[in-house]
This record gives structure tokens, sequence and C-alpha cells, in this order.
């Protein structure tokens, strides 16, 4: 008997894969933090994405700072990573309070599907 609801199973997926029932998985993309920079700067996203900020330095630590929302990450050591997600449509920079003078700094252009 199991092997006759297979197809029953397997069309009742589809259908509602095909009428949008099942939601997509949000996205996450990565942002390296390296040399004293964000790479990339700048980053154009749909709303919903994540975004993961990773350390890869050999030494130093930096952080991911919204000074618009007052949103920060804390320090990242080598290794170590953080991730906001955006829900709303906008234009979102942000910079590496240890290293303002190097002019570390990233914008997140967050965009309606």
């Amino acid at each position: 008997m199991i092997a006759r609801r297979r197809p029953v199973l397997a069309t009742a997926l589809l259908a509602a894969l095909l009428g949008g029932a099942v939601q997509a998985q949000e996205e996450t993309v990565e942002v390296e933090m390296r040399d004293y920079g964000y790479h990339p700067a700048e980053l154009a996203v749909t709303v919903g994405t994540t975004v993961r900020w990773v350390s890869v330095e050999k030494r130093t630590s930096h952080d991911v700072y919204f000074p618009e929302d007052g949103v920060a990450s804390g320090r990242l050591f080598p290794g170590e990573s953080w991730e906001r997600t955006f829900d709303a449509a906008g234009t979102f920079e942000y910079h590496c309070q240890p290293h303002a003078s190097r002019d570390m700094r990233g914008v997140i252009h967050v965009v309606a599907e």
C-alpha cells in the first residue's frame, strides 16, 4: 500500500510548489572582511536576504556598524562571522568602527522582489 501513496504524495507536492504554497528558502550572501576592507564593499540584495560578514584576516579584528539604526556586530576576530537579515527595502551604509580612519566602509542596497 505504501507504493500506491507515492504518486499521490508526489502530485500533492507538485501542486503545492506550482501553487506557491511552499516558500523559497531565504538566501544568504557572504561579505569577507580582509585587507582592511569589505569584499564586496557594495552589494545589492532582495528583501529577506541574510548577509553574513566573515573575518578572514590573519591578525586583526573588525566590526560591522550601521550608524543610522545603531546595529553593530561587536568585534569579529579571524574565523568569526556575524549575520543580519534585511527585512525592508532601503540603502544601508555601514563601516568598521576600529578602522574608520582607513575608510573601511560598505553599503547594502535592499530592493523588493
